[in-house]
C-alpha cells in the first residue's frame, strides 16, 4: 500500500484529529478556568448549521464560516454574561439543557435545518491542509495564553476564587473570556466538521460529543494545553483501534475510558508523562519556605505562587 492509498484509507481520521484537537482546547478553556460548562457544543452545532444554511443559499462559504464564527463569539459573550451567577453543577446543566434545546429546534425547523435528516452536499471549503493550519493556530494561540497572564489568572481562578480576587484577578471577567473563547472555539470546530464532512445532522452537536469532549481533555489531562491536544488526537483514532466487534460500542468504549481516567489517573497521558519524567529526572519537590510542604499542595500556595509572577508584581490588572 502506497502513501497515497494510506492517506485516502485514513482521511476520516485525518480530517477527525484537526477537528478534535480544536473541540478539545475549546473545553479545555472553560475547564482550565473553572467554568463547568459544555455550551461551545451548542456554539458548534449553531455554527455548523448557520454556516451550511448560508452556504446553501449561496453564500460563498468562507464567508458563511467566517460569519458564523464572529457569530458565535457576540452570542457567547451575551450567553456568559446572563449566566455568569451560576456555578458548578447548576452552570453545567444549564448548558447541557442550552445544547439540548437547540437540537430539538434542529429537528423541528422544517426545511431550514433539515429537520431530522439535517442538511447535506455542503460546499467543501476546506481542505484538508487548512484544517491542519486551522488547528496549528489555535494550539499556538492557546500555548501563548497559557503562558502570560491570562493563563495564570485562568488557573488562579480555578483553584481559589476568592484569593485570586485578593491578589487582584478580575475573576467574572476572566470566566467570561474564558467562556467566548470556548465559544468561539466551539464554533470553529463545526465549521470545520461542516467542510470536512459537507453535512450535518441534529445529533450531530449532542450529549455524545459533550461526551466525546469530555473523554478527550480527562484521557490527556485537563491541566495542560498539550494534555488537550493529545486527548484529542487519541480519540480522533480510536475508530481504527476498536477493530471487530468493538467497533459499534465506542460511545460505551469513551465511558468507560472517562471513568477509568477520571478514577486511576485524574491528570491523564500528560500528567502520567509527567511523572514519568519527573522519576526519570529524580528532582525532589521543591519545600516551601513556610512549612515544609511540598509546594503546590494547597490552593493558597498554588495561588501565591501565580501571585508573585512578573505581570502582578508590576501592578499589572489581570
Amino acid at each position: 500500500m502506497n502513501i497515497n492509498h494510506l492517506y485516502l484509507a485514513n482521511l476520516v481520521s485525518i480530517e477527525n484529529t484537526m477537528i478534535y484537537v480544536v473541540l478539545s482546547l475549546s473545553f479545555f478553556v472553560v475547564l482550565r478556568a473553572g467554568v463547568f460548562s459544555f455550551a461551545n457544543v451548542g456554539f458548534y452545532g449553531l455554527a455548523g448549521y448557520s454556516t451550511a444554511i448560508m452556504a446553501k443559499d449561496h453564500v460563498p462559504p468562507l464567508l458563511a464560516a467566517l460569519i458564523a464564527v464572529v457569530a458565535c463569539g457576540i452570542i457567547g459573550f451575551i450567553f456568559g454574561l446572563s449566566v455568569r451567577k451560576l456555578r458548578g453543577t447548576y452552570l453545567g446543566l444549564f448548558t447541557i439543557a442550552f445544547v439540548l434545546v437547540l437540537q430539538v429546534l434542529y429537528r423541528n425547523a422544517g426545511t431550514i435545518t433539515g429537520g431530522s435528516l439535517g442538511l447535506f452536499g455542503v460546499p467543501q471549503f476546506l481542505p484538508v491542509w487548512a484544517l491542519l493550519v486551522i488547528a496549528i493556530i489555535v494550539g499556538v494561540v492557546i500555548w501563548r495564553l497559557s503562558r502570560g497572564s491570562i493563563g495564570r489568572s485562568f488557573e488562579a481562578t480555578r483553584l481559589n476564587e476568592s484569593l485570586a480576587q485578593s491578589v487582584g484577578i478580575e475573576v467574572a471577567r476572566r470566566r467570561l473570556v474564558a467562556f467566548t473563547m470556548s465559544s468561539v472555539l466551539g464554533g470553529i470546530a463545526g465549521v470545520m466538521y461542516v467542510s470536512s464532512f459537507r453535512s450535518i445532522t441534529p445529533d450531530s452537536p449532542g450529549f455524545n460529543l459533550i461526551t466525546l469532549g469530555l473523554t478527550m481533555v480527562v484521557l490527556g489531562g485537563m491541566a495542560s494545553w498539550q494534555g488537550a491536544i493529545v486527548g484529542g488526537i487519541l480519540i480522533a483514532w480510536l475508530p481504527n483501534i476498536l477493530i471487530g466487534p468493538l467497533q459499534p460500542y465506542q460511545i460505551l468504549v469513551n465511558g468507560l475510558i472517562l471513568a477509568a481516567m477520571v478514577v486511576f489517573a485524574p491528570r491523564g497521558v500528560a500528567g502520567i508523562a509527567e511523572r514519568v519524567y519527573r522519576r526519570y529526572r529524580r528532582k525532589p519537590a521543591p519545600i516551601a519556605a513556610t512549612g515544609g510542604a511540598p509546594a503546590g499542595d494547597s490552593p493558597a500556595a498554588d495561588v501565591a505562587a501565580l501571585a508573585e509572577q512578573p505581570a502582578v508584581q508590576s501592578g499589572e490588572k489581570l
